[in-house]
């Protein structure tokens, strides 16, 4: 796990890097982001840029999930939407109402077209991108999450001490979204 770890510690890409670097192979993934970027959110800090960890992700999730690095980073997290991603769908409900961003209803919250947009806009602009590459992430997920201490994840990190107040926000904007009809 050493290797892991070290790997999502070393120099972050921004994002228009990683979409073109990020490989098609089973691993983890580190997002960083600038500080102050969400309000009342705070990581460690990066060992060498003036960065904090955000958010650690897996893919595969298990052994008969088919995703990728980069299917999960560039498909899912940067081209996604907040339907395909639980880093967007935590980063929406943190930065909505500062945004001024709208949301709806589908089977779960989502951004309205244009504000899913704005927060791909807004990662380019504060996020940045590491990874590792790993033959089973799902079988290191939590002993990297336990080590690196990311404040978004929500699964494997109820310790963390942000985990209440960002599973209040997501809980907050997933109630907004169904106030605001159902699409």
């Amino acid at each position: 796990m050493d290797d892991v770890t070290a790997a999502l510690r070393a120099a972050p890409v921004p994002l228009e890097q990683a979409r073109a670097e990020v490989p098609a192979a089973p691993g983890l993934y580190a997002w960083w982001g600038s500080f102050g970027a969400l309000p009342g959110i705070s990581g460690p800090r990066h060992p060498t840029a003036p960065l904090q960890l955000l958010y650690v992700g897996i893919a595969p999730n298990g052994v008969v999930s088919t995703a990728t690095l980069r299917s999960r980073v560039v498909g899912d997290h940067i081209r996604g939407t907040t339907g395909s991603s639980t880093l967007r769908r935590s980063l929406a409900a943190l930065l909505s109402e500062h945004q001024g961003w709208q949301s709806r209803w589908t089977t779960r919250p989502v951004l309205v077209n244009r504000d899913e947009l704005r927060l791909s806009e807004w990662m380019v602009e504060k996020l940045w991108l590491t990874w590792a590459e790993h033959p089973e992430p799902w079988t290191v997920e939590a002993a990297v999450i336990a080590d690196l201490e990311p404040p978004l994840n929500q699964a494997e990190n109820q310790a963390h001490p942000l985990h209440p107040r960002v599973r209040d926000a997501r809980r907050r904007w997933r109630d907004a979204a169904k106030v605001g009809g159902k699409s």
